[in-house]
């Protein structure tokens, strides 16, 4: 299918949204102007979604004739030629005919296609019948989005460690320059959590500090040492996180405690809200700039009480903790929890996801099969422990149908309230 035939698609399928959420990260968009004033004004146009490979893309109008005629012109290329007495900014690809509301606006939502290539140039621009135009027509401003390279390439090792007597006391794993996936031994603890520690230009960020048992500490030094000497630096930052409280995520937190240059953030619902900075618990989003690597934090209360997940930008990560991950979704308050899984996909509509990555493995290489919870015995037969897009979506439908709470195994995760 060529680009035309794509973006024909996306307009075809446009609907009316919900309240639509300006994206908060990976904007691609630019406002190019030459709007044309009507009744009340110039219309005003707003573009938002990353424009990665099936998410979210919203496009809301606002401030045009109420109850009008009014046409979306989509282009691949810039026109800027005269029309009505204004400007038409892109060079007509698709022409999607609407009709604004009593409030004189109108709202979209469609999913962008896969496939499109980086760097497509994506024009908007709205059209407005209005008798107080120049020429019987207001207009809005135009805007501008380009299509962004795919997340950057990394790996996974051929083998997780899984509990072996001769295995290490943790895997590290760089899974790319800046970004280390750390798992412990089932051997030393038999949740065998992950953990993960990520460089930014000003600072870096360890999630979670594993179970007892670890040595995580040393570890994580060995990796800062060494990502200190490749990039030039001799010393930088470093702010200890968590996804949330539960033992197996802070155990090694005292290997931290009064360490020079160290910042543990403390467990509790008022020391997660007051140092992230939220302000609307569990409703608002907040982000944490690790110098040119933003994080965005996300609450999600329901498996624990101050659970939050993380999604960084530089690698389209999306680290879940204990709320998704293959194997034992345990529930604490069902309500939460399945508020704050619809809460997490909607947040992630319009943001590329390269993998979903929780703290645990449970489940087996063979769908609908899990080890028992707890297993202190190797688990040779693990699934891999990296998730999509779809499994959250698998999930929050799961939950959302739900009238009572049960036991539900699915070939990826098992839900275990």
């Amino acid at each position: 299918m060529n680009r035309l035939a794509r973006l024909a698609l996306v307009a075809a399928s446009c609907s009316v949204p919900g309240a639509a959420l300006r994206a908060q990260c990976c904007d691609p968009w630019t406002g190019l102007g030459q709007s044309l004033a009507g009744t009340h004004g110039a219309p005003v146009l707003q573009a938002s979604g990353s424009l990665a490979d099936s998410t979210q893309v919203t496009i809301d109008l606002s401030g045009a004739l109420e109850n009008a005629p009014a046409w979306l012109v989509i282009g691949l290329a810039q026109l800027d030629a005269p029309f009505k007495g204004g400007v038409m900014v892109p060079a007509p690809s698709v022409l999607l005919p609407l009709l604004t509301d009593g409030a004189g606006m109108f709202g979209l939502a469609a999913q962008w296609p896969a496939g499109v290539p980086q760097d497509t140039h994506v024009l908007m621009q709205s059209w407005i019948q209005d008798p107080a135009g120049p020429a019987g027509f207001a207009a809005s401003n135009a805007e501008l989005g380009i299509t962004p390279a795919p997340p950057p390439a990394a790996s996974f090792p051929a083998d997780w460690i899984y509990g072996l007597a001769t295995d290490p006391n943790m895997q590290v794993h760089q899974y790319g320059e800046n970004t280390y996936i750390i798992r412990q031994s089932k051997h030393s603890n038999f949740e065998g959590p992950f953990v993960f520690l990520l460089f930014g230009q000003d600072k870096a960020l360890l999630i979670d500090t594993a179970a007892n048992g670890s040595q995580i500490f040393n570890y994580v030094q060995g990796v800062m040492t060494t990502w200190l000497a490749a990039h030039g630096k001799a010393s930088i930052p470093l702010v200890v996180g968590h996804t949330h409280s539960h033992g197996d995520h802070v155990a090694g937190d005292g290997q931290f405690a009064g360490k020079p240059n160290t910042t543990v953030v403390g467990t509790s619902l008022t020391a997660v809200k007051n140092f992230w900075g939220f302000q609307n618990w569990p409703n608002d989003f907040v982000q944490f700039d690790l110098g040119g690597r933003v994080i965005d934090i996300v609450a999600i209360p329901g498996h624990q009480t101050a659970h939050i997940a993380f999604y960084d930008h530089e690698t389209a990560l999306l680290l879940t903790g204990d709320t998704l991950y293959p194997g034992h979704l345990f529930i604490s308050n069902f309500a939460e929890y399945k508020a704050s899984v619809q809460r997490l996909v909607d947040f992630m509509a319009d943001k590329p996801i390269a993998w979903i990555f929780g703290n645990h493995v449970e489940m087996k290489n063979t769908p609908f099969q899990f080890y028992p919870y707890p297993n202190a015995n190797p688990q040779p037969d693990e699934r891999d422990p990296q998730l999509t897009r779809a499994h959250l979506l698998e999930l929050n439908a799961a939950v959302q149908a739900m009238t009572t709470v049960h036991d539900e195994v699915h070939a990826d995760f098992f839900i275990d309230p």
